[in-house]
């Protein structure tokens, strides 16, 4: 609408010029050699009118004869592009496919077509990978790298071939020289977390960290936990080298970041308690033990005054437990003291929660030693024995990506590779799994050493007996008297609890339920 009035007024104006230039007075004189024009002014404007129209006129009838070679190739290389184009669509369609010979055959077309874009590229290595020839395809990918335009493109290829090849270097060289051209990319800052994660390059893993930090591709409080487990592995590995002076760095670093994370807390007081400072030691295992109790935690404690008196120590570990006294844990450390000082109804009725529901291995073996210290060789003891070889693994490492479980932690999990996935599940949040006859034999308690009670140590493989007891393979005494520590032994998990003792003994495990024993 409003460009038709704008032509209606183009009219109009054109024709208001030319009845006034028409109605002007005066006349038009054109002089030749031999003879005089005259002309009215409105006729000699019509005139010039005209005779610029033609002129425009042949101008374009001339140059469009002039042009025409030229505009019928481009024509014709317009058409060539929009072929090629469409081969390059297909030919990726038949990639996505896996049909190699629809593959090979689009992209020679492409090719000849459009010569080599980045596109035709592409194309030409994926044929080249789909069809098996890894090595045309890394040629490719090559080619693709002396151009800016397919420099990136051509880096991708080749991290993704090295990384199939499993060439962990040649992949992060790669992906480092991606960093560089693109700093904020990505899959080029993953790939050089995980691959120097699967190097063991713990350094390098933190400094691909703070890159996604910087490119906001990862939550602070997120980095946060991970630069603590990578503080925590750097530790590990130290300690395994012997140096005691790094691992104790990165161990402090892990508990700046994580005060509660237990693998660093205990490597930070071993070293503390060999320095002599056994109340700094002493002060990391109660922080962690706060937020997240850990039997090694516990056993670490117990061991930093070995010449302390038994019911100093006892005191000492009850302190402990009650820093995170609802923990499963803390109430099996709790029973464990209350045994060693002979309090065997106060371990009873500590226990009692644990045992409700899923009793696990260690709880078993405790209750046995309750009733044992009530009435010897019981009906009701021996089938807390029994129940603990049946019953599940309790607290131990385990994966949330593979739901595998670990003897020690690591900062990725040993089966699937997962980073900072290994957490210490006890009680209810435990996987339930069956302990194998060896783990059954390793929980129980027949052949410790003198002076291990309670809170028990694993027997050694050579020792392992079978899951039962006999009158030669009883309790070990557990007197208040006893001048022992309370040592922490192998995990267990919760699962079923197999018939209770009142459906198996009748009045004397319904006695023994309700505490009458």
């Amino acid at each position: 609408m409003i460009r038709a009035l704008w032509l209606f007024a183009l009219i109009v104006a054109i024709a208001l010029a030319a009845v006034g230039i028409a109605s002007l007075p005066g006349l038009v004189t054109i002089s030749l050699p031999t003879q005089e024009i005259r002309m009215g002014l409105g006729v000699a404007a019509i005139i010039v009118v005209l005779l610029a129209v033609a002129t425009i006129t042949a101008y374009r009838i001339v140059s469009t004869f002039v042009d025409a070679p030229g505009e019928f190739f481009r024509w014709r290389a317009m058409g060539r592009r929009r072929k090629g184009f469409a081969a390059l669509t297909r030919g990726l369609v038949a990639v996505a496919a896996g049909d190699e010979e629809e593959a090979r055959r689009q992209t020679r077309k492409a090719v000849s077509l459009v010569g080599e874009p980045p596109l035709a590229l592409l194309l030409q290595a994926q044929a080249a990978q789909l069809d098996g020839d890894d090595e045309g395809a890394q040629r490719t990918y090559t080619q693709m790298l002396q151009s800016k335009e397919t420099e990136f493109l051509g880096l991708r290829g080749l991290y993704m071939a090295a990384a199939r090849r499993g060439d962990i270097d040649q992949a992060i060289s790669i992906a480092e020289r991606a960093r560089v051209l693109r700093p904020k990319t990505r899959w080029a800052l993953n790939a050089l977390f995980e691959l120097n994660l699967a190097k063991r390059a713990w350094t390098n893993a933190a400094d691909a960290l703070d890159s996604q930090v910087r490119a906001k591709f990862i939550d602070a409080g997120i980095a946060k936990r991970r630069r603590a487990v990578l503080s925590a592995a750097a530790a590990n590995d130290a300690e395994r080298k012997g140096d005691a002076e790094l691992a104790l760095a990165r161990a402090q670093d892990a508990l700046t970041l994580a005060p509660g994370f237990a693998p660093a807390a205990l490597i930070a007081a071993k070293h503390f308690t060999a320095q002599g400072k056994h109340w700094k030691a002493a002060s990391l295992i109660e922080t962690a033990w706060a937020q997240e109790p850990h039997p090694d935690l516990a056993r670490a404690y117990a061991n930093l005054k070995p010449e302390e008196p038994p019911n100093a120590r006892a005191k000492r570990l009850s302190g402990l437990a009650g820093m995170n006294p609802e923990h499963p844990e803390s109430q099996i450390l709790s029973a464990a003291v209350s045994i060693s000082a002979g309090r065997f109804d106060e371990a009873r009725q500590t226990l009692r929660p644990l045992t409700e529901r899923f009793p696990v291995a260690r709880v078993c073996l405790l209750m046995a030693d309750v009733e044992q210290a009530f009435g010897g060789e019981s009906l009701a003891a021996r089938e807390w024995t029994a129940r603990a070889h049946r019953a599940p693994r309790d607290a131990h490492w385990s994966c949330s990506a593979c739901a595998r479980t670990h003897a020690e932690w690591g900062a990725t999990c040993a089966s699937c590779g997962a980073f900072d996935t290994l957490s210490w599940q006890s009680g209810s949040r435990g996987a339930v799994e069956t302990l194998s006859p060896t783990e059954a034999a390793a929980a129980y308690p027949g052949a410790a050493e003198p002076g291990h009670v309670l809170y028990r140590d694993t027997v050694k493989a050579d020792e392992i007996r079978p899951p039962t007891r006999t009158s030669s393979d009883t309790m070990r005494d557990v007197s208040p008297a006893a001048q022992e520590p309370i040592i922490f032994g192998p995990p267990g998990a919760p699962d079923d609890p197999g018939p209770g003792a009142d459906d198996i003994f009748g009045d004397a495990g319904r006695r023994q339920k309700s505490g009458s024993w």
